[in-house]
């Protein structure tokens, strides 16, 4: 097998409380041919103190203001020069194998452009649980998305190696050569977003960029999620699962997904399943509309940045590799 240089980019804000525990973890990483970046999105707190101070052999770089995840990990990518880059967030704890067993199938195929690893819960005391987190995301024809086996008790039901819709933003591995050829006018991670959805556009780009998106069950890691413990299965779960979220972050996920259909789907892919979708966007209008007032912000805020993604979705259209029908065959 060779030996190829690997890049551990962690983009942090204010992650005193974690930063330790993640640095650490990659510290511990049995292959060893690894450089270390840690992109402080302009922390108000002790984090670059604490790398700076006790980690030397981790480069810092603190930037001038908070890009947020999707941006400082288009800018750390410039700044390292490893063939696979993991994109690791502070709220995650990689095993002692993660990057030994991600090289070996990255290697495998070189088709693979973003590598998801199992994913598990780990507490915010650093309690190692079996409760799944995430296998990646899978999407359905109303175009819900959903974090495959999220909040299940891990009993072997995703121990299948296989290629997956897409991602999911925790700590993804990026083979670089992918990374910078599904860029959008220079930005892998669209810039406009800032923050949510930033993964499955991404994601979802990789696909019609004719590579591939991968699940690796040997490869594990342990994530702190902070809003969602399982999936909503009821109207109920629906409501109890969105109060538990921020409210920027909820009205930033509405917008931010939308943008995400404007540039990748194909219209007439939407048009086939425009039943399932209108149903599902009305029951959502409605919901905002008596339970969560600020989310509609989403929509003027979607209008404004039309244009700007038609442009990106003009450039898409042109470079895509996938067909109409390869793409559908994800919608469930």
């Amino acid at each position: 097998m060779n030996n190829p240089l690997i890049s551990i980019n962690l983009v942090v804000y204010n992650e005193e409380s974690r930063i330790r525990r993640a640095l650490q973890s990659t510290l511990s990483q049995t292959y060893k041919n690894i450089e270390i970046l840690v992109f402080d999105n302009a922390s108000t707190d002790g984090t670059a103190k604490i790398v700076k101070n006790e980690f030397p052999n981790v480069k810092l770089f603190t930037a001038d203001k908070n890009y947020s995840f999707g941006p400082g990990q288009n800018r750390a990518a410039k700044m390292t020069s490893g063939k696979y880059i993991v994109g690791m967030s502070a709220d995650v704890v990689l095993a002692e194998n993660f990057v030994k067993e991600m090289v070996k199938t990255m290697e495998k195929d070189e088709k693979i452009g973003a590598l998801q690893a199992k994913i598990l819960h780990i507490t915010k005391a650093g309690e190692k649980t079996n409760i799944i987190d995430t296998t990646g995301f899978e999407i359905y024809r109303s175009r819900r998305v959903i974090n495959r086996g999220h909040g299940e008790k891990d009993e072997g039901q995703y121990e299948t190696a296989e290629e997956i819709f897409s991602y999911e933003g925790a700590v993804p591995v990026w083979r670089r050569e992918a990374f910078f050829d599904c860029g959008v006018l220079g930005e892998a991670h669209d810039e406009d977003f800032w923050w949510m959805s930033d993964d499955i556009d991404f994601g979802w780009r990789i696909n019609l960029f004719g590579w591939k998106n991968f699940y690796a069950p040997n490869v594990l890691a342990w994530h702190e999620r902070q809003t969602t413990n399982k999936l909503s299965s009821s109207k109920l779960d629906f409501i109890k699962m969105r109060r538990g979220i921020r409210k920027d972050k909820k009205m930033l996920d509405i917008l931010n997904y939308r943008l995400t259909l404007i540039k990748n789907d194909f219209g007439s892919s939407i048009l086939k399943s425009i039943l399932l979708f209108s149903k599902r966007e009305v029951m959502l209008f409605i919901y905002f509309l008596f339970f969560e007032q600020y989310t509609l912000l989403a929509y003027p805020k979607m209008i404004v940045k039309i244009p700007k993604m038609l442009k990106k979705r003009s450039y898409i259209a042109k470079k895509r590799k996938k067909t109409k029908e390869e793409m559908e065959k994800w919608f469930k």
